[in-house]
């Protein structure tokens, strides 16, 4: 006799999880002002001609995830995003984790001093004139994130705060910039707690910019926890499912690039009827992104973020991504 696998609504009600924001419908509107493309994205490569086992089988993969989307669509607990609070480490890896479902929670960041602390003039103060990398000259190119080297600037701290402090997306110290400026950061580890029960490295990823400040649509080779610090960020969520409509070309990046952009979804059309669910974040909120799940994320206002990684459970998806 097969062993039975947990009932997944009774582990619902034993963690205390309550449904998520919204139940995204299929073709709603975000209530976001479309914004303009800051300029025209860079010509695609061109594919590599496709036989017809190559389409049949694209073909297939479409209708499967096509179908497994409806049938999740019959539950609002299998098909929404779930609020949880106090969650284990054991619910968090079986509920969330393990099945790669995304999750908002809530109180794990409680007492965190950086949560009250990390106002613009403390951070400045605290980190004063050491000099820092960040990500530049954004606004002036489409292809920021996929060029990251070369939009890699420095400036004394106090001075890229003073960047940011106006808004916009020009200048923004992102995840990709941590390596360099650990060193430097090292006065801000004091304000912040650790998340024992989900990861064993409680070395996050730092994030700081202004109101304004984007990361265009992609998906991560790597499960990620976001830790919102202080400010708020509005992230949308797409599965994995809809990416036959999302123009993935280059690396893990879609051709989309923001899907509350009309001007972005009059190029891309196939974009506007998708399965997608939003999310404001607020301090101390965590958020389970797991890996190949698409998402956009915006600064609502002068914001700070951690990104963890360091997972008790196997994350190396990367390691074998086909690049291509």
């Amino acid at each position: 006799m097969s062993k039975r696998p947990p009932s997944l609504p009774t582990q619902a009600a034993d963690m205390r999880m309550q449904m998520a924001l919204r139940q995204i419908d299929f073709g709603a509107a975000s209530a976001a002002t479309p914004r303009p493309a800051a300029s025209p994205a860079p010509p695609p490569p061109k594919p590599k001609p496709q036989n017809d086992a190559d389409r049949l089988a694209l073909k297939r993969r479409d209708w499967l995830a096509d179908v497994q989307e409806a049938q999740r669509a019959l539950s609002p607990y299998a098909s929404g995003l779930l609020t949880a609070e106090n969650l284990s480490g054991e619910d968090f890896l079986h509920g969330f984790y393990a099945p790669g479902r995304p999750v908002l929670i809530k109180g794990a960041m409680a007492g965190w001093p950086a949560l009250e602390r990390w106002t613009p003039d403390y951070l400045a103060d605290r980190i004063g004139d050491a000099m820092i990398e960040y990500q530049g000259g954004r606004s002036s190119a489409a292809d920021y994130e996929l060029k990251k080297d070369k939009h890699r600037k420095r400036a004394p701290f106090r001075q890229f705060i003073d960047l940011v402090r106006s808004g916009g997306n020009d200048a923004y110290l992102t995840a990709s910039n941590s390596a360099t400026n650990a060193p430097a950061l090292a006065p801000l580890n004091t304000d912040l707690g650790h998340i024992d029960a989900y990861l064993h490295s409680p070395q996050g990823m730092l994030w700081i910019g202004g109101a304004g400040a984007f990361t265009p649509l992609h998906f991560d080779l790597t499960n990620n926890l976001l830790a919102q610090v202080t400010g708020t960020k509005r992230v949308i969520l797409i599965p994995p499912s809809q990416t036959s409509r999302l123009a993935h070309r280059n690396h893990v990046f879609s051709d989309v690039r923001d899907v509350t952009d009309e001007a972005r979804l009059k190029l891309h059309p196939q974009a506007r009827d998708l399965l997608r669910y939003e999310v404001m974040l607020t301090p101390g909120d965590l958020l389970f992104i797991p890996i190949g799940w698409w998402h956009q994320v915006r600064s609502e206002s002068f914001s700070t973020m951690l990104t963890y990684t360091g997972f008790h459970w196997p994350n190396a998806g990367h390691q074998s991504y086909p690049a291509g």
